[in-house]
């Protein structure tokens, strides 16, 4: 059973320090638990109402009538509002109240509902990616560490994995050939994971090199397959690379095959314009991108 100071509730859902005090004082909410010193602290059990009792506030309920549910009526809520997967702000709050617990069954349930339910692409742009740049802020902040982020991290890529291998080929005249990769020192796979199943459900053809892809076997793989296009996602501030550099740099090895950028770093960023090179703002512009080259030769 772990410990937690009224600081690491605050931080894990985002309930300040004083409220959670007056909740206790007004409502009779939680009984804290006391160290020999007389510190008060929380355990797993409290840790989860609390995590509770934040999505029902955040969907509308009043904390006065909050605190008059027992245990099994607030769960049973919660439980109701997990099963409204075209709420977004409530799906985030799921996920994030999942990886808090680091609970794998209830993780999945949330996450598998949401891509039932809207479908892979739309429960991408609207649930999972701005879970993920929740995620990021959490961890930039300390509110998690990177254990919280990386089982976070994991089961969505595992459930992008899956669902890529259980597509069935689509027809495309119009297929294209793609190599997706990530440069030296780029670990972050969601969006290139996507990228694939986004190609492959529109029939294209995808050949996925993964992760911290060295430039000279780069080079060596566009000859030989003869892609229409590159796509990378640039994620992270490279230390030992300008970002510009690093553009050049691979465009120097795929010589004049386009190349599509997004990622965090293309996001943020403003570029002069760069012969064959397509700058992608968001998930939602290389869907269009995508869907474009399903109807008409790419221009």
């Amino acid at each position: 059973m772990r410990k937690f100071s009224i600081s690491d509730i605050e931080n894990l859902t985002g309930i300040k320090a004083h409220t959670i005090r007056v909740w206790e004082q007004r409502y009779n909410f939680f009984t804290p638990k006391r160290t020999e010193t007389n510190i008060r602290y929380y355990d797993d059990h409290d840790l989860c109402k609390f995590l509770n009792i934040a999505a029902l506030n955040e969907s509308g309920y009043k904390i006065s009538r909050i605190s008059k549910m027992d245990n099994a009526e607030i769960n049973l809520l919660v439980k109701k509002l997990q099963e409204d997967h075209y709420n977004i702000n409530v799906q985030v709050q799921m996920l994030s109240n999942a990886m808090l617990k680091m609970d794998d069954h209830e993780f999945d349930e949330v996450l598998n509902g949401c891509v039932n339910d809207l479908g892979m692409e739309k429960a991408i742009c609207e649930i999972i990616f701005p879970f993920m740049r929740k995620v990021g802020f959490m961890w930039q902040v300390g509110t998690i560490n990177a254990a919280h982020e990386h089982f976070a991290t994991q089961k969505i890529e595992q459930k992008i994995i899956h669902d890529t291998y259980e597509l069935k080929s689509a027809k495309n005249e119009n297929s294209k050939r793609f190599i997706l990769f990530l440069p030296p020192q780029e670990h972050h796979e969601v969006g290139l994971l996507f990228a694939q199943y986004l190609l492959k459900n529109n029939g294209h053809r995808a050949l996925y090199l993964g992760q911290d892809m060295p430039f000279e076997s780069l080079g060596e793989v566009v000859e030989y397959y003869e892609p229409d296009f590159v796509f990378t996602v640039l994620t992270i501030a490279n230390s030992e690379i300008k970002l510009e550099d690093l553009i050049h740099k691979i465009k120097e090895k795929i010589n004049d095959t386009p190349l599509i950028l997004a990622g965090a770093q293309i996001s943020c960023n403003t570029f002069s314009p760069i012969p064959n090179t397509i700058f992608i703002k968001n998930i939602q512009e290389f869907i269009d991108q995508v869907h474009h080259l399903n109807g008409s030769a790419y221009k």
